[in-house]
C-alpha cells in the first residue's frame, strides 16, 4: 500500500507540474498587442531674450606723427534682442598722450581728452568715469550719434620723445531698459539697479 501511495503522489505531482508548465508556456507565448497612437505637435522653443552690444568704429590712423585730425568714429550697435542702454569708457594706452590728444564729435570743436566730459554730442553724458548714452538703443540699431568722430594729437618738437604710436581703447557695456518688475526705466535707474 505504501507503494501505491507513492505512485498516487507521483501522479498527482506530475499532473500539477504539467498544468503549471502548460499555463506558463501559454502566458509567455501570448500574442496580444495594443497599439498606442501618439500625436506629436511641434512646439517652438520660447525665444531667448538677451542684451548684447558691439562696438562699431571707423578708424583711419595717421601713418606718421601729425597735427592733422584722423578719423575715429565710435558708435555702439545693439546686437541683442532687447532694447538697451549703453555706456562707454575711453582710455589711452599711453598717459603721455593724455595732455596732447583731443576729440571731436563734429570735426570742428576739439576738446582735450582729459576734459572731454562737458562738450559732448546729443544724447551723451559723462558720469562716474563713463560716457552714458541716455536713449534706449533698439535691437539692430546704433547709437544715434557718435561719441567721438575725430581725434588729433598736438605734436611739436617738444613732444618728439613721445612714442610713435598709441591706442585709443573703447570699452562698452550694456544693460536692459526695464527694472526688476519689468517697468521701463531711465538710463540712470537702469545702471543703478
Amino acid at each position: 500500500m505504501k507503494n501505491s501511495k507513492k505512485k498516487y503522489l507521483f501522479i498527482t505531482a506530475s499532473v500539477v507540474m504539467f498544468l503549471i508548465i502548460d499555463q506558463t508556456i501559454a502566458y509567455f507565448s501570448s500574442n496580444d498587442s495594443i497599439t498606442n497612437r501618439i500625436f506629436a505637435k511641434r512646439i517652438p522653443p520660447k525665444p531667448t531674450t538677451f542684451v548684447q552690444i558691439d562696438i562699431s568704429e571707423e578708424f583711419e590712423p595717421p601713418s606718421q606723427k601729425t597735427d592733422d585730425p584722423f578719423r575715429k568714429d565710435v558708435k555702439i550697435c545693439n546686437t541683442g534682442t532687447e532694447d538697451c542702454y549703453v555706456r562707454v569708457r575711453l582710455e589711452l594706452s599711453s598717459s603721455d598722450y593724455g595732455d596732447v590728444t583731443s576729440f571731436s564729435y563734429d570735426g570742428t570743436n576739439y576738446t582735450p581728452y582729459a576734459s572731454y566730459k562737458t562738450n559732448l554730442p546729443e544724447g551723451w553724458v559723462y558720469r562716474d568715469g563713463f560716457y552714458y548714452y541716455t536713449y534706449p538703443v533698439s535691437p539692430g540699431k546704433l547709437t544715434g550719434t557718435s561719441l567721438i568722430s575725430w581725434a588729433k594729437v598736438a605734436h611739436s618738437s617738444a613732444l618728439a620723445t613721445l612714442p610713435d604710436e598709441f591706442d585709443i581703447f573703447v570699452y562698452a557695456e550694456a544693460v536692459q531698459t526695464y527694472d526688476e518688475e519689468g517697468s521701463p526705466c531711465s538710463y540712470i535707474q537702469a545702471w543703478e539697479a
